[in-house]
C-alpha cells in the first residue's frame, strides 16, 4: 500500500520496505489509542541496514541505510525532514478529503 515519491540508491529491497512502511502507519495508528501519546518514529535494526520509519501522517518517511550509518544523527534530523515534507502531506490531506466527499 502506498506510493513511492522519492527515491534514491539501491531499489532492490523496495517491496519489503513498502510493507515495512504500512505495517508501520498502522501500527502506530493502533498505538495511538492508548493513551500513551502519538508514535512519532521508530527503527529497525538487521544485519545489514537499518531501517527509520517517521509518521506524517497519512504520510510515512521511510530511510533505508547500511548497518555502519549514524542513526542517531537520522533521528536528530526528522523534526527538520519531517517539517520538510508539510506542504506535501497538507496536499495529500486535500486531496484525501476531496476523494472523501465524491
Amino acid at each position: 500500500e502506498g506510493a513511492i515519491l522519492v527515491r534514491a540508491g539501491d531499489t532492490s529491497a523496495e517491496p519489503k520496505l513498502q510493507r515495512l512502511s504500512a505495517i508501520f502507519a498502522q501500527t502506530a495508528e493502533h498505538a495511538g489509542k492508548l493513551g500513551l501519546g502519538k508514535n512519532r518514529h521508530i527503527t529497525a535494526f538487521y544485519d545489514d541496514s537499518a531501517v527509520v520509519h517517521a509518521s506524517c501522517p497519512p504520510l510515512v518517511l521511510s530511510i533505508m541505510v547500511g548497518a555502519d550509518a549514524n542513526v542517531g544523527l537520522i533521528l536528530d534530523q526528522l523534526p527538520h525532514l519531517t517539517a520538510a515534507l508539510a506542504p506535501l502531506q497538507q496536499h495529500v490531506e486535500r486531496l484525501n478529503a476531496q476523494h472523501t466527499r465524491e
